[in-house]
Protein backbone atom coordinates (compact mmCIF):
# COMPACT_ATOMS: atom_id res chain seq x y z
CA UNK A 1 0.00 0.00 0.00
CA UNK A 2 0.95 3.65 0.01
CA UNK A 3 3.66 4.80 2.33
CA UNK A 4 3.05 7.75 4.58
CA UNK A 5 3.77 11.06 2.93
CA UNK A 6 3.43 9.76 -0.66
CA UNK A 7 -0.29 9.87 -1.00
CA UNK A 8 -2.33 8.14 -3.64
CA UNK A 9 -0.53 9.79 -6.58
CA UNK A 10 2.87 8.68 -5.29
CA UNK A 11 1.64 5.13 -4.69
CA UNK A 12 0.13 4.95 -8.19
CA UNK A 13 3.31 6.27 -9.73
CA UNK A 14 5.44 3.75 -7.83
CA UNK A 15 3.15 0.85 -8.76
CA UNK A 16 3.05 1.92 -12.40
CA UNK A 17 6.82 2.19 -12.50
CA UNK A 18 7.16 -1.34 -11.09
CA UNK A 19 4.75 -2.77 -13.68
CA UNK A 20 6.49 -0.92 -16.52
CA UNK A 21 9.89 -2.22 -15.38
CA UNK A 22 8.60 -5.80 -15.32
CA UNK A 23 7.09 -5.39 -18.78
CA UNK A 24 10.37 -4.04 -20.17
CA UNK A 25 12.32 -6.92 -18.61
CA UNK A 26 9.92 -9.45 -20.15
CA UNK A 27 10.14 -7.85 -23.61
CA UNK A 28 13.92 -7.54 -23.50
CA UNK A 29 14.41 -11.20 -22.52
CA UNK A 30 12.65 -12.31 -25.69
CA UNK A 31 14.71 -11.98 -28.94
CA UNK A 32 11.55 -10.88 -30.78
CA UNK A 33 11.10 -8.13 -28.22
CA UNK A 34 14.71 -7.04 -28.66
CA UNK A 35 14.22 -6.89 -32.44
CA UNK A 36 11.01 -4.90 -32.02
CA UNK A 37 12.74 -2.41 -29.72
CA UNK A 38 15.67 -2.11 -32.14
CA UNK A 39 13.26 -1.44 -35.03
CA UNK A 40 11.39 1.13 -32.97
CA UNK A 41 14.61 2.91 -32.04
CA UNK A 42 15.72 2.89 -35.69
CA UNK A 43 12.39 4.33 -36.80
CA UNK A 44 12.58 7.02 -34.13
CA UNK A 45 16.11 7.99 -35.20
CA UNK A 46 15.13 8.16 -38.88
CA UNK A 47 12.07 10.18 -37.97
CA UNK A 48 14.17 12.61 -35.94
CA UNK A 49 16.58 13.04 -38.88
CA UNK A 50 13.70 13.72 -41.26
CA UNK A 51 12.21 16.30 -38.90
CA UNK A 52 15.62 18.01 -38.62
CA UNK A 53 16.01 18.04 -42.42
CA UNK A 54 12.52 19.49 -42.83
CA UNK A 55 13.26 22.08 -40.15
CA UNK A 56 16.45 23.11 -41.99
CA UNK A 57 14.56 23.46 -45.28
CA UNK A 58 11.81 25.55 -43.67
CA UNK A 59 14.36 27.77 -41.93
CA UNK A 60 16.29 28.22 -45.17
CA UNK A 61 13.11 29.06 -47.10
CA UNK A 62 12.18 31.59 -44.40
CA UNK A 63 15.67 33.12 -44.49
CA UNK A 64 16.46 32.10 -40.91
CA UNK A 65 20.15 31.29 -40.41
CA UNK A 66 21.01 27.82 -39.12
CA UNK A 67 23.48 26.85 -36.40
CA UNK A 68 26.43 26.59 -38.81
CA UNK A 69 25.67 30.07 -40.15
CA UNK A 70 25.73 31.45 -36.60
CA UNK A 71 29.03 29.69 -35.88
CA UNK A 72 30.57 31.04 -39.08
CA UNK A 73 29.37 34.55 -38.25
CA UNK A 74 30.76 34.27 -34.72
CA UNK A 75 34.18 33.30 -36.12
CA UNK A 76 34.12 36.18 -38.60
CA UNK A 77 33.10 38.62 -35.87
CA UNK A 78 35.95 37.39 -33.66
CA UNK A 79 38.44 37.99 -36.52
CA UNK A 80 37.03 41.50 -37.10
CA UNK A 81 37.30 42.31 -33.38
CA UNK A 82 40.90 41.07 -33.32
CA UNK A 83 41.78 43.18 -36.38
CA UNK A 84 40.08 46.24 -34.84
CA UNK A 85 42.10 45.74 -31.64
CA UNK A 86 45.32 45.44 -33.65
CA UNK A 87 44.53 48.59 -35.63
CA UNK A 88 43.62 50.50 -32.45
CA UNK A 89 46.95 49.47 -30.93
CA UNK A 90 48.78 50.70 -34.06
CA UNK A 91 46.90 54.02 -33.96
CA UNK A 92 47.71 54.46 -30.27
CA UNK A 93 51.37 53.66 -30.92
CA UNK A 94 51.51 56.12 -33.83
CA UNK A 95 49.99 58.86 -31.68
CA UNK A 96 52.53 58.23 -28.93
CA UNK A 97 55.42 58.21 -31.39
CA UNK A 98 54.65 61.36 -33.30
CA UNK A 99 51.14 62.52 -33.51
CA UNK A 100 47.99 61.24 -35.09
CA UNK A 101 48.17 59.13 -38.22
CA UNK A 102 48.00 61.33 -41.31
CA UNK A 103 49.89 64.21 -39.65
CA UNK A 104 52.91 63.56 -41.84
CA UNK A 105 54.04 65.34 -45.05
CA UNK A 106 51.61 63.31 -47.23
CA UNK A 107 48.60 64.77 -45.46
CA UNK A 108 46.18 66.80 -47.59
CA UNK A 109 46.67 70.46 -46.67
CA UNK A 110 43.34 71.67 -48.08
CA UNK A 111 40.89 71.67 -45.19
Amino acid sequence: MARRGKGIAGALFETGTRFASRAVETVMKDPRGQEAVARAVGLAQRGRRRVEELQERVMEAAGIPNRQDYQDLAKRLARIKRKARELAEKVDAARRDGGAPGDGPDRDQTH
